[in-house]
């Protein structure tokens, strides 16, 4: 445990200088874990926080110390963003700031070599896993993928991101966290979690399963952690200046025992221990500085602020939902073609194309919902049979635009065989408002030709040219005889929950209310929110839904229905 921050007094005192001593900065949230080392951790930063390269790197190492020949596992919302986001930033930690090094500390995707320690739990398979020096292996697990998590057995948990975890498949995956108590349960780490996040915002379907976790936080406990460490920490530094300056042979004996019984009571009341901690974005001030959080307090809206820097939770407004039939049952989790990304180890630059989507049929045309605006939003779907399937949401923020939003596009569905795309829009992008342009034939040519003036292979039909106005009224009354599916004509709709995260996100909180004249309105004051905000928090998305969902022969069926009166579909939003 060498966790003390140099008392320069002392340092002058033994003769010490800073460029002898191995000095590294580390905040002070950091520098409690550190002394804590709770068996479990809970913890929600601000941005900025270094949680994942600072917080969960050096967690992760020490733990890898203390339980040599161990298994871990980390746990992710989805293996693509575990392979894409989590354990980049990770491994940038252990190489960037800890000095944990590949081929020298660890190994990715390939066998350890012969000479390093063996796993205690005999493994057979390398790809997508970490390796260490001394036999440690880390699984990559994620909530969208169970079949892979079947049959693995470790003794801690990590995770970042959490907001994005629920709770429900959460819980599926925690019996995996078992292991042998005579060869681990030495350790306080044994069978402990380790969890991160920004704090989450329910009202666009993040989950605060995290919060719950405070009330098992024994806080008298956790002071007397704190004050033992401080103690070990005292000792540590002391013993270090008496090696260093050749101090009497007794003296440094003495230290040593000392220390020793130190550790063994500090390694008692860390048993079991639980640290839960909400923290600001301002523990790393020093090296964020204030011109950062000057930056972040213009460009941001307050309660956007308040939740993303000073980790304030949000309250959940209560009111009417548009969506109002809209559940869990119009969203599929198992949208992902691991056999397509398995051919990607962790350190190769994973492709995500339509060939990653299990859920396509790459010898159908494609059809997509097209809303522009500072937000270009694109909704791509597609019939089949009796399902409508819709598979992906892209989008740009200014100063990207049309063209960005063109090669995403093609970018993505570059694999896709039958290149034809039905675009729906809306009838105001032929004659945009405010600059006159024709957004929806510029997107068109867009798609079709690159950049360089070169063919692409798509081609794009306008479907809305000469369409009258979709009213609030009438999408109203498709959406929720769709999805209550009691219309056989109307297909049954299911969205890719992790492809279209936005426009689940934007489904779930549109409000409605009734105009003057007692019509029917979808709320749209979120349109106007701050550019980083529009991707969750606006309509934008659902407009682009709207033009792909209420074609012609669906609003004539749904209208053949009774149409369902405003006080019957009123839902709380909860």
């Amino acid at each position: 445990m060498k966790v003390f921050p140099l008392n320069y007094s002392k340092m002058l005192k033994n003769k010490i200088t800073i460029s002898e001593a191995d000095i590294r900065y580390s905040n002070w949230i950091a520098t409690l874990i550190d002394l804590l080392k709770p068996t479990n951790l809970y913890l929600y930063g601000g941005r900025g926080t270094s949680k994942s390269t600072d917080i969960l790197a050096k967690r992760t190492i020490d733990i890898v110390y203390d339980m040599p020949r161990a298994s871990f596992a980390f746990v992710s919302d989805t293996y693509v963003n575990l392979m894409t986001n989590i354990i980049p930033a990770i491994i940038m930690g252990w190489e960037g700031r800890m000095g944990f090094i590949e081929n020298y500390h660890f190994v990715v995707d390939k066998e350890p070599p012969a000479h390093w320690d063996k796993p205690y739990i005999k493994t057979f398979t390398y790809n997508h896993t970490i390796s260490t020096f001394n036999g440690c292996k880390f699984f990559l697990t994620s909530l969208d993928r169970p079949s892979a998590n079947a049959g693995i057995s470790v003794v801690h948990h990590f995770g970042d991101e959490s907001k994005y975890l629920q709770e429900e498949k959460l819980n599926k995956l925690f019996p995996t966290l078992r292991g042998d108590s005579n060869m681990y349960g030495h350790s306080h780490y044994f069978m402990g979690q380790t969890f991160c996040s920004d704090m989450p915002d329910p009202s666009v379907g993040e989950s605060d399963w995290m919060l719950r976790m405070e009330k098992k936080m024994d806080k008298e406990q956790i002071m007397r952690m704190l004050q033992a460490a401080i103690i070990m920490n005292e000792i540590n530094l002391e013993l270090y200046f008496a090696e260093k300056n050749g101090d009497d042979f007794k003296k440094v004996e003495s230290l040593k025992k000392t220390k020793a019984r130190w550790m063994v009571r500090l390694s008692r009341i860390r048993q079991d221990s639980t640290f839960f901690y909400i923290v600001s974005s301002f523990a790393n001030a020093d090296i964020l500085t204030l011109k950062y959080f000057q930056n972040l307090l213009a460009t941001l809206d307050f309660e956007e602020f308040k939740s993303a820097v000073l980790s304030i939770r949000k309250t959940l407004e209560k009111g009417a939902r548009f969506y109002g039939a809209l559940t869990e049952k119009h969203f599929y989790r198992d949208g992902y073609n691991y056999d397509y990304y398995d051919n990607f180890g962790i350190r190769s630059n994973m492709v995500q194309t339509s060939l990653g989507l299990r859920h396509i049929n790459h010898d159908q045309m494609l059809e997509a919902g097209f809303d522009a605006g500072n937000m270009m939003s694109l909704v791509i779907g597609q019939e089949q049979g009796n399902i409508y399937r819709v598979l992906k949401g892209i989008y740009t923020l200014t100063p990207e635009w049309l063209r960005e939003l063109a090669d995403k596009f093609s970018t993505f569905f570059e694999p896709h065989k039958k290149k034809i795309l039905h675009l729906y829009h809306d009838r105001a992008t032929n004659a945009y408002n405010k600059t006159g342009r024709d957004f929806a034939t510029q997107l068109k040519h867009d798609i079709e030709f690159d950049k360089t003036g070169k063919r692409t292979g798509w081609l794009v039909q306008l479907m809305s040219q000469g369409q009258g106005n979709i009213s609030h009224a009438d999408e109203f009354n498709l959406m929720n005889v769709m999805m209550q599916a009691k219309e056989k004509r109307l297909p049954t709709l299911l969205i890719d929950m992790f492809e279209c995260r936005e426009l689940k996100n934007q489904l779930e909180i549109t409000p409605v209310t009734k105009s003057l004249k007692n019509q029917i309105q979808k709320v749209k004051k979120g349109d106007k929110l701050a550019p980083s905000r529009l991707p969750l928090e606006s309509t934008n998305f659902t407009d682009a839904f709207k033009y792909l969902m209420c074609r012609s022969k669906w609003l004539a069926i749904a209208k053949q229905k009774q149409a369902l009166t405003f006080s019957s579909s009123f839902q709380v939003l909860t």
